[in-house]
């Protein structure tokens, strides 16, 4: 079982789940935090060592779900569109403030198979440095550096939907892959990108974004958690489920990070 924990906003995360079940006829289910309540409900137990357990109920179709059943969870909770953010009003913006930020990093955690996008310091949004390191590290290996690809007012998505998508280049990094879109012209000196990128590693799921600089060199962008993943198609598809041939579930609670207790003086 795929599950894919993402917002009712995310139009990504739904095609996904559609690509999966449609076309490859995977068991895969879609949790929006939105309908918590509403097309179903989580019972979730929490004990003082962690080992935490979670069962969901579906309402449509009528369905348990253990935590220990699921595969491997895609975890997108941490896109919130700034328009969609924009027009919320108070009571949403507190909603996923609060209660969805305090109960699915304890949700996710009981998850027992790997997570894309895993809980950092006990929070949705933890890993709030990880562009700033990934554009250190790039920069460090030559790599141009666009001073919007650090920031978080929301001109970085302003500026990423105002260029034409022909003056960019994207790909996905997944368990050590790279993966590129079908239609894309070739980017340049994409060898020594790309082993600058499988230098640094890791086990998330991200996705960089480049502006065809000059001389037509690349220059970061974006890095994201949430990858645009309907650009790619089947090709992410197909790589996605690849990867779950060769995935070791020898994981427990999620693999994610929790908060250690810290004296008070």
């Amino acid at each position: 079982m795929i599950l894919i924990i993402a917002h009712h906003h995310d139009a990504e995360a739904q095609w996904l789940c559609q690509i999966l079940k449609e076309d490859y006829d995977m068991p895969v289910y879609l949790l929006m935090p939105e309908a918590l309540g509403v097309d179903y409900s989580i019972s979730l137990q929490l004990q003082n060592n962690g080992l935490h357990h979670a069962t969901i109920f579906f309402n449509e179709p009528q369905l348990r779900l253990e935590c220990n059943e699921v595969w491997y969870a895609i975890n997108r909770l941490s896109y919130i569109n700034p328009i969609v953010w924009q027009h919320a009003n108070a009571d949403e913006k507190a909603y996923a403030t609060n209660e969805i930020n305090s109960f699915f990093p304890a949700f996710i955690h009981s998850l027992k198979c790997p997570v894309s996008n895993k809980i950092y310091h006990g929070a949705l949004y933890g890993d709030s440095s990880f562009a700033a390191q990934w554009a250190a590290h790039l920069y460090q290996h030559g790599l141009s550096v666009n001073p919007l690809a650090t920031e978080r007012t929301g001109k970085q998505f302003e500026k990423l939907n105002a260029i034409p998508v022909e003056q960019t280049w994207r790909f996905i990094y997944a368990n050590n892959e790279i993966i590129l879109p079908l239609i894309q012209d070739p980017i340049k000196n994409y060898a020594g990108l790309r082993e600058s990128i499988l230098s640094k590693g890791g086990d998330e799921m991200l996705e960089f974004i480049f502006l065809k600089g000059e001389d037509n060199r690349p220059e970061l962008l974006q890095v994201s958690k949430t990858p645009s993943l309907s650009y790619y198609g089947k090709t992410f598809a197909e790589a996605l489920l690849q990867q779950l041939k060769q995935i070791n579930h020898d994981y427990t609670n999620g693999h994610t990070q929790r908060n250690t207790l810290t004296l008070a003086c």
